[in-house]
């Protein structure tokens, strides 16, 4: 019958209507905040582990450093008592060196640290929480070297500064940073190029190099 064959048709006309744009804006924010929720989660994940490795690594380095220190003095007044005096203050001078190198060592850590932290909070896209940013910090860190200037760069020779800009835009470290909307224009992306670094960086541009340099795929600079 006529009647009976127009309410399927109704249904699927109302099947097809497209939802209204508050039901795909609230989906997409639920969806967002499950993904935030689930990188706080790892990342505090990551941070017990890693206290705890920290507390217990510096638990026996302390010990360690209190046995040395005590069989140290041990061996000094043994070599006073013995009139051993030159022996025993060319230790102790040797020792008040080491322990000046260190604290210049330290000093200069400390630069690095504090120029990491700065350029980190220069970054449009920040990083999602203090756990983020220390983590994303440590693996800086780790490509950073000296010139001979004495300024930290990384290890390919581009600025610290540059190097984080790159760092912080690699997909891979995506879930460190807090980021922009996609407005559907904006800034074009580099696109990932060869796996391996080429033979000669020379070819490259700029932005190549930073991006390889980001992914870890420059080659070591020969000491």
């Amino acid at each position: 019958m006529p009647g009976e064959n127009q309410n399927p048709v109704d249904d699927n006309n109302q099947n097809n209507t497209p939802a209204p744009a508050s039901a795909i804006k609230a989906d997409e924010d639920m969806v967002t905040k499950l993904v935030e929720e689930r990188v706080a989660k790892e990342l505090a994940s990551i941070k017990g582990k890693l206290d705890a490795s920290y507390g217990a690594r510096d638990a026996a380095l302390n010990k360690a450093a209190e046995l040395e220190a005590k069989e140290r003095a041990r061996e000094l007044k043994q070599l006073e008592e013995e009139g051993k005096h030159k022996e025993a203050f060319e230790i102790r001078l040797a020792e008040e060196k080491a322990a000046r190198e260190a604290a210049e060592r330290r000093n200069v850590e400390l630069t690095r640290d504090l120029e990491v932290r700065t350029e980190l909070g220069k970054l449009p896209n920040a990083v999602r929480s203090e756990r983020a940013g220390a983590l994303a910090a440590e693996d800086i860190k780790k490509e950073l070297v000296r010139n001979d200037q004495g300024v930290w760069v990384h290890r390919s020779g581009v600025s610290v500064a540059d190097f984080i800009k790159t760092f912080s835009e690699n997909p891979d470290n995506a879930f460190l940073f807090k980021q922009k909307q996609n407005s559907g224009g904006g800034s074009n992306p580099i696109t990932p190029g060869s796996q391996q670094a080429p033979t000669s960086l020379f070819k490259l541009s700029q932005a190549e190099v930073l991006k390889l340099a980001a992914e870890g795929k420059l080659p070591q600079r020969k000491r």
